[in-house]
């Protein structure tokens, strides 16, 4: 393969010049290789459905890679198997000399794996844990509305704001880290990597990779085993669920491309308004416990008794324009007294369809507010979760769009009953 310079020192010009290179230079094998290319055509693959749903697996699907060594990788169980007949078969081609001169390439440790699935779970709690503290605290403690906020109700109108300036750049809900840039392949279940390699130096992956004498038939063994070769980083096999050959291992699970994702996922959506319940009262309370006190400004003249308690208090010299008093404290059992799920159903549409930049106005805001509220009220809690995640669809194309602007003109604006 011809030699590429890519990597992540490049200016962005380069960068885009260079991966077209490789992309271009990439050798199509000895037959037409699946490729999944995880940075372009099927950025999404293992995380989203075939019906558009955003999703992780379930851990009672897992199961456990055999390695040599006291580390533990796992990935979905008929990936594991499909792994060990990988390995076996390079086993195999190397006892009978085709699989050559392996000692000193990536390929010596003969596929030993060194990452398989991460929890989604463990990955978003340490993000949403980094989002109060670089985010949602700073935002909250800026003088400009700190003392603005002196309730949950007060709280939840900054967050929104909060949300429209920011949520394009960062997500919030579980469901759009998974798909954004701070999510990973590793989450699906379905990634297994041999290596631990710098995924920017395009230099690496032709030297070492592609231009590896064993490179065509790596690929090929990977293939008959249910496996792409992610081009991007070719020390990564991803097994490919709609491939005869991995069929074969999914059948002794009684499993298919049609039946996988229902099986073994969970839909994200489902879960947004039950987390939302969960973080924006933690929010709130570290919020509080931060700033307990709020400074109240008198309004309008003092009193001669107001400035005589005043001075009687903090002296002639010291007499405060503002009172002192205490915010709002929220018990457990207050959040569901007060906030009811119409107030949450509410608040996850405006937060979903500012992530997923849809163009409404306030009318198609309070419109889909209020259908998927009959929904909830007069039919079920999953016909209301269907209707919301139809009405945030987005075309596969716009989930890593680059400079994006803000579209739609809507607020938050709570409405009480």
């Amino acid at each position: 393969m011809k030699f590429s310079g890519g990597s992540n020192t490049n200016t962005a010009h380069q960068s885009f010049v260079f991966r077209q290179q490789y992309a271009f230079n990439y050798p199509p094998g000895i037959r037409d290789y699946r490729q999944i290319n995880l940075w372009y055509n099927e950025m999404l693959f293992g995380r989203v459905d075939q019906g558009g749903n955003i999703v992780y697996p379930s851990e009672a699907f897992l199961k456990q890679l055999h390695t040599s060594g006291k580390r533990t990788y796992f990935v979905l169980n008929f990936v594991a198997d499909a792994y060990e007949a990988f390995r076996d078969t390079v086993r195999a081609q190397e006892t009978h000399n085709h699989f050559l001169n392996v000692d000193g390439t990536p390929f010596e440790k003969r596929f030993e794996p060194t990452r398989g699935w991460i929890s989604i779970n463990e990955n978003y709690n340490t993000y949403i844990q980094d989002y109060y503290d670089s985010f949602v605290l700073p935002f909250m403690a800026n003088p400009a509305r700190k003392e603005d906020i002196r309730t949950f109700d007060d709280f939840i109108t900054e967050f929104t704001r909060m949300i429209d300036r920011t949520s394009l750049l960062v997500p919030f809900t579980k469901t759009e880290y998974i798909v954004s840039k701070y999510g990973s392949p590793l989450t699906s279940g379905l990634v297994v990597e041999f290596a631990n390699k710098d995924h920017g130096d395009d230099s690496m992956k032709i030297l070492d990779f592609v231009n590896n004498i064993n490179f065509e038939l790596y690929r090929e063994v990977a293939s008959q085993n249910g496996f792409a070769v992610d081009m991007n980083a070719p020390w990564r096999l991803i097994a490919d669920i709609g491939s005869d050959a991995m069929s074969r291992f999914m059948k002794e699970y009684d499993q298919s491309l049609d039946t996988v994702f229902d099986a073994y996922y969970y839909k994200s959506s489902y879960f947004d308004i039950p987390n939302l319940k969960v973080y924006l009262s933690d929010f709130y309370d570290g919020f509080v416990r931060s700033f307990p006190t709020i400074h109240i400004p008198h309004v309008g003249p003092l009193t001669p008794q107001a400035i005589a308690t005043e001075a009687a208090e903090h002296g002639a010299r010291n007499i405060s324009l503002t009172t002192v008093e205490n915010r709002d404290i929220m018990a457990p059992e207050d959040y569901k007294f007060k906030y009811n799920n119409l107030f949450w159903i509410r608040l996850c549409i405006f937060i979903r369809a500012k992530e997923t930049n849809q163009n409404w106005d306030q009318h198609k805001f309070d419109h889909v507010v209020k259908r998927a509220s009959e929904f909830y009220m007069y039919s079920t809690e999953m016909a209301m979760l269907k209707f919301i995640k139809k009405e945030l669809e987005r075309d596969p194309g716009e989930y890593f769009l680059a400079d994006q602007r803000r579209r739609g003109s809507f607020d938050f604006k709570r409405k009480r009953a």
